[in-house]
């Protein structure tokens, strides 16, 4: 899968290679010249790398923390326009349709976002969606208004199928593999590299090493968390669902 970012890494290190040891062979170059301005050069590139690889990573971790949050909103005002739509119903249907709704939502609420945690959905939330698209289905509608009401129950019960399966493709999806890997060699060559030219072990030396590594491994643990959508500690929480419960109860009343 990953064959063809492999051979073009293999690429760039030997086009590299070759140039250093038929440019690298000079006089300038072996009275040590340009060796500052090189170094200089080699390091910009590496942090850039890694500032690239790192904003690339946050950028689509972050878009996709935001769709996510954004759909659990569009799946409860669509529960809630069901639950609204349910109220045009014959009474036996009205009470049976808006119980399942109010059934659903709390297992969706309390049941089903620690399972999103763990990378997977609830079934019986799954079985609780279509006990209440069945009660709609099988819901009489005899006079124009009850007609049209049903018919509205069941547009809004479409988008909720809709925004709960994308919810459901969103558990498991993330950032690709050889990013994370790139992003990982980038950060350890970026901790060592001044250690590979030849930095003194002095106390002021190690403290500003140590500053690097502690930055360059918090944008990666940081990068690491906004991957998850629904998993701490920047997980989205079902706060729109406990908006929903408080919709319903303004509308019993």
């Amino acid at each position: 899968m990953y064959l063809v970012s492999v051979l073009c890494t293999l690429g760039g290190v030997a086009v590299a290679l070759v140039l250093g040891r038929l440019l690298g062979s000079g006089r300038r170059a072996a009275t040590s010249e340009f060796n500052g301005q090189a170094l200089s050069l080699i390091s910009s590139v590496l942090l850039s790398s890694f500032i690239l690889l790192t904003g690339f990573q946050v950028a689509g971790s972050w878009s996709a923390l935001s769709t996510a949050r954004s759909r659990t909103y569009d799946e409860a005002r669509a529960l809630t326009d069901t639950y609204w739509a349910a109220g045009g119903l014959a009474d036996a249907d009205r009470t049976k349709v808006r119980g399942l709704l109010r059934q659903y939502t709390e297992e969706v609420r309390n049941v089903e976002f620690a399972a999103l945690a763990q990378g997977h959905t609830s079934p019986e939330a799954w079985s609780a969606l279509d006990h209440v698209r069945a009660a709609v289905g099988v819901a009489s509608a005899v006079r124009p208004d009850q007609q049209t009401a049903k018919a509205a129950a069941q547009s809004a019960l479409g988008t909720v199928y809709q925004t709960r399966a994308d919810r459901a493709a969103q558990v498991r999806a993330g950032m690709p593999l050889i990013t994370w890997l790139a992003l990982l060699v980038a950060g350890i060559f970026l901790i060592a590299f001044p250690v590979v030219l030849g930095l003194t072990a002095t106390p002021r030396h190690l403290v500003a090493l140590c500053f690097t590594g502690a930055a360059v491994a918090f944008a990666i643990c940081l990068t690491a968390q906004l991957n998850h959508a629904f998993q701490k500690p920047f997980a989205v929480r079902p706060t729109a669902f406990s908006f929903a419960e408080a919709r319903f109860r303004q509308m019993d009343g």
